[in-house]
């Protein structure tokens, strides 16, 4: 913890920063450092002075202790996904309900393309990848928040700490590895009904595809993936949402031989109910 404190200020953290932020003595930071690095939970850098910052994994233990001193989460387990800049677990929460826990891991993409589309990292020039991270799932967390108030169907948020989003659990299948759907048609009807009342509510999902679209087992749809989300009133709002929905229409056309005018469509899901 007091790593990650002094990674606000430092792009390395000196050793005396770290005395003075963990309130030890020199000698007992110095031996806890050492079994830190053994466990693989931070790593040191060397310049004009040796530094440490803490890593992904030690960020992880960190965000799960407090979820489990929080009693949100009792147990992880199997991983559920693994994309580009999260990863997907299943969990239990103290009661036994499973939820799924959301690992944001920005930094797989360039930091070039992470500053072009995420609001969140408008100073990249001095924010590292774990407050990246953390922004992404406070904004994640809202965005669910505000989708699920409008009665779209997607993970429920149930809490964040860190870098580490908890929502109900994810059942199902991406859409992009579906071969095939009893009623295509009436699937795809149930996805745009769904960017309907999301933005009825003023949220647009910025980056839908069919690899965030999830197949219920009872045939359902599920949005799932919302870091990137804006609100009707963001400069780029008209275009973003041409794109989800020009994204969605094209899949449907290519895979299910199903077509949907865009402009017909564009126009029903920007329908007040």
């Amino acid at each position: 913890m007091a790593v990650e404190l002094g990674m606000a200020g430092f792009k390395s953290v000196p050793l005396n920063r770290i005395v003075k932020y963990a309130n030890l003595n020199r000698q007992e930071v110095e031996f806890r450092i050492s079994e830190l690095n053994k466990r693989g939970l931070l790593y040191g850098q060397k310049g004009p002075y040796t530094g440490y910052l803490l890593n992904y994994t030690g960020y992880d233990c960190l965000a799960l202790n407090a979820l489990v001193k929080a009693e949100v989460l009792e147990a992880l387990g199997r991983s559920l996904g693994v994309g580009k800049e999260s990863d997907v677990h299943e969990a239990l929460t103290p009661g036994g309900d499973r939820v799924a826990v959301k690992f944001q891991r920005l930094g797989r993409v360039s930091f070039r393309d992470t500053r072009r589309k995420r609001s969140y990292a408008e100073d990249g020039s001095r924010v590292n990848w774990l407050y990246r991270s953390r922004l992404a799932a406070e904004k994640e967390f809202k965005g669910l928040r505000l989708a699920v108030g409008a009665g779209v169907s997607t993970p429920k948020p149930l809490h964040q700490n860190r870098h580490v989003l908890v929502m109900s659990y994810i059942d199902g299948y991406d859409l992009a590895d579906v071969d095939s759907l009893d009623d295509p048609e009436g699937f795809l009807e149930d996805v745009l009904l769904n960017v309907r009342r999301a933005y009825s509510a003023g949220v647009i999902h910025a980056d839908l595809s069919e690899f965030n679209i999830v197949v219920r087992p009872d045939g359902e749809v599920l949005l799932i993936d919302w870091p990137q989300y804006v609100t009707i009133h963001h400069l780029n709002a008209e275009m973003l949402l041409r794109r989800d929905v020009h994204n969605v229409l094209k899949f449907f056309s290519s895979k299910f031989n199903v077509d949907r005018d865009l402009e017909e469509a564009l126009e029903y899901v920007m329908q007040a109910d």
